[in-house]
């Protein structure tokens, strides 16, 4: 980055400086005053090719003027080594404004630094009876955003104006959210999957300024220990209230809303996308989800007592009905004998917006009939839905098991890739609905950057993207 020089009178260029200097901007096609007596200037301009004419009134293409030529050439303007007419400095000046992107690369990880706690605990007080004693007890990592260190860009505004780093502001605006508070983010396990297997989707999500937590849970095949979806469901409810009045995090976090860029985002992979969705659609405090290959009832956890559909309960919700934990309603809070979030006042109110992301490759782990492209037809049309053609179901952890890879199908993805488009749409996701950038630019723009690196762009072989989008963009599901 180059910082623009501040818009006072320069120091005195002799005239050998201002020759070498203007030669450099002939090269770089901006036309060069020539003074008295000043022959190396002269000659650089008139053997120079411009790549765009500055007629008076005109404006340079953005096509042609790149930030770091912009900057220099605002530099230079101030020394008075380019004759620019008041409209043209004006354009260059706006041109500089608006060089960076209207969407961040979110294929890449953001400006925060990454703070990972020591591990907590927490026992859920509001899911006895229906667990007790170690059972409710859940073990949380904790990973919060250190704010980034402040650019040239804010320190020395283009114009007079506010720039702020990442675009989207002004510099005070910046500064504001550099100290939060920031949005809760929830991270929710599959089934008997350790949280430490996501740690790359946590460290990504929070280097955009999220806090995020994920856990695991007290809870084994052995012995009948394992929890029903009902009380998941209401340990992230009981997880959000503790991130609230904990006296560390709630200086970070904004839970309830109070702030624009408050509010809660689960995500979850396989059973905790199943269980993130029930709890979405009972808490208000939830403004949005991301699922990973998210899988509802099978033959492994059939639709009972404990066990809602979600997808049932996401069908009905948007219906306006009241769900029952048999399938007939979600079972959350209402009929569950769990005690309900005092925060929701506005029960059932429709699946906040969503994020699919499916394998198309989950085989008997994520079967048809309960999976992903379920999700995805239920979702709100403010969704967005994806399928990564080659991917198996456990292909979306960070380093899956020998026994993991054996017990599901394994798909002809590469890892990275699968963990990559999932990451970068997880944050752009995010970014639309706390940050409010635009929607549809950051889909189309995400999934561009994305074929660059991971599709025909990025040199594979495949004529087409190893992804089909399902609902997003242009495409309504």
């Amino acid at each position: 980055r180059v910082a623009p020089t501040r818009l006072h009178s320069p120091a005195h260029l002799g005239r050998a400086s201002r020759g070498r200097y203007g030669a450099q901007l002939a090269r770089r096609g901006v036309p060069v005053r020539a003074r008295a007596g000043d022959d190396t200037a002269g000659e650089s301009t008139s053997t120079s090719t411009s790549r765009f004419s500055l007629t008076p009134g005109s404006a340079p293409p953005s096509s042609a003027l790149g930030r770091r030529e912009a900057l220099g050439s605002v530099a230079a303007l101030t020394a008075g080594l380019v004759c620019l007419t008041p409209p043209d400095a004006r354009a260059l000046v706006e041109e500089v404004a608006s060089a960076r992107p209207k969407v961040p690369d979110y294929t890449a990880r953001g400006s925060y630094g990454v703070k990972r706690l020591p591990k907590l605990e927490h026992t859920c007080v509001s899911c006895f009876p229906r667990c007790v004693g170690d059972a409710c007890l859940l073990s949380i990592d904790a990973y919060v955003p250190t704010p980034p260190a402040v650019l040239p860009d804010a320190m020395f505004p283009v114009g007079g104006g506010k720039v702020a780093p990442d675009g989207d502001g002004d510099g005070d605006k910046l500064r504001d959210r550099s100290r939060g508070p920031y949005p809760l983010a929830v991270f929710t396990s599959g089934f008997l999957v350790d949280d430490e297997q996501y740690a790359s989707y946590a460290k990504r999500l929070c280097s955009w300024g999220y806090v995020v937590l994920s856990y695991n849970k007290r809870e084994s095949v052995a012995g009948g220990n394992a929890l029903d979806d009902v009380v998941s469901a209401a340990m992230i409810r009981d997880l959000i209230g503790w991130a609230q009045s904990d006296v560390l995090l709630r200086q970070l976090v904004d839970t309830n809303g109070t702030e624009a860029s408050g509010g809660v985002y689960l995500v979850g992979h396989s059973r905790g996308g199943k269980i993130s969705t029930l709890e979405a659609l009972d808490d208000d405090r939830v403004r949005a989800a991301c699922l990973l290959d998210p899988v509802d009832n099978t033959v492994y956890a059939p639709l009972g007592v404990g066990f809602p559909s979600a997808v049932a309960a996401m069908r009905e919700s948007s219906g306006g009905g009241v769900a029952s934990e048999t399938g007939e309603s979600s079972g959350v809070g209402e009929s569950s004998g769990v005690q309900e979030s005092s925060s929701s006042g506005n029960r059932h109110r429709g699946s906040p917006p969503l994020l699919v992301v499916g394998g198309a490759r989950g085989g008997d782990c994520a079967p048809k009939g309960s999976n992903y492209l379920d999700f995805v037809r239920e979702s709100s049309e403010n969704s967005w839905g994806v399928e990564i053609t080659g991917a198996g179901h456990f292909q979306f952890l960070d380093n899956a098991t020998f026994v993991q890879r054996a017990v599901c199908e394994e798909g002809f993805a590469h890892d990275d890739a699968v963990r990559g488009v999932s990451q970068a749409l997880m944050v752009a996701h995010a970014e639309t609905v706390f940050r409010n950038v635009e929607r549809d630019d950051a889909f189309t723009e995400t999934l561009k950057r994305l074929d660059e690196t991971f599709g025909n762009g990025g040199g594979s072989e495949a004529t087409d993207a190893p992804w089909r989008v399902l609902r997003g963009g242009n495409v309504s599901g």
